[in-house]
């Protein structure tokens, strides 16, 4: 049985929302630069705020500067005191927001005053991370996060998978794995469609395995993990096949040379 589609079918001459026409930008000329996105999207309603954002700064277009309004927030005994009252009977998402209104005060000030009143628990930030932490990020199988948060637990260090993605990225640390080759990037080598490479694969051609990554079987199932020697290998014994004039030629001298490596 054929797994379901992850994306909508195709239908020939329809034209898909995310794109904007002519008459949706021409209300974004003649409105942004006099009221801003929430006059855009008063008359474009199908937009959101972000998206007319987005839009607004393709075409470089700039919203009126709005007045700075600094108000400062003085809390009093008496305020205090129905905050205590309220607070132990917030239930539900939007209660806070809508207590603040009712105080006529905004939610971070709010929120922050019952943190001052042991009302509710303060965020924690996250630690900051050690150098022991940031070398054993570079030991990792960073294309798997849960299992490098289990590594970072019994190293003795309490990080999220969420976290060490994060880590990685702020470190430049590529969470690829770097001792394989892709499909891709193999097909790039060869100067061959990615598809080509695919079937050598599947038909024990090229010698290959998989990444044990969790792509489903709509996107084409676990990827491929080519060994540079097995690449190698396939290049030797097919020399014929290569039409030199197709191959990356820096990648494939190199992967050449590493013979002698």
């Amino acid at each position: 049985m054929s797994e379901p589609r992850l994306s909508p079918r195709y239908v020939p001459g329809r034209r898909s929302e995310r794109f904007w026409t002519d008459d949706e930008k021409a209300v974004l000329r003649e409105h942004y630069p006099t009221g801003g996105a929430k006059a855009c999207q008063a008359r474009l309603p199908n937009r959101s705020i972000t998206t007319i954002f987005q839009q607004a700064g393709k075409l470089g277009l700039s919203a009126p500067k709005q007045p700075e309004k600094r108000t400062r927030h003085e809390y009093s005994p008496e305020l205090d005191e129905r905050i205590r009252a309220a607070w132990p009977t917030l239930k539900g998402k939007g209660a806070v927001a809508a207590l603040a209104d009712t105080l006529q005060v905004p939610r971070w000030w709010l929120t922050k005053r019952a943190t001052k009143l042991h009302l509710t628990m303060p965020h924690k930030k996250e630690p900051a991370w050690t150098e022991a932490e940031n070398a054993l990020m570079r030991n990792v199988p960073l294309h798997d996060p849960d299992r490098c948060a289990k590594i970072f637990r019994e190293h003795g260090f309490n990080r999220s998978p969420t976290a060490i993605v994060v880590r990685a990225k702020r470190l430049d640390i590529s969470r690829r794995t770097h001792e394989t080759l892709s499909a891709r990037a193999a097909a790039k080598i060869l100067g061959v469609d990615d598809k080509h490479v695919t079937a050598l694969c599947i038909a024990g051609d090229l010698v290959a395995g998989r990444r044990g990554s969790k792509r489903l079987a709509q996107q084409g199932g676990d990827a491929w993990a080519i060994e540079p020697q097995d690449l190698r290998r396939y290049v030797l014994d097919h020399l014929k096949r290569i039409d030199i004039r197709k191959v990356d030629k820096l990648a494939f001298v190199a992967l050449i040379a590493n013979e002698a490596a």
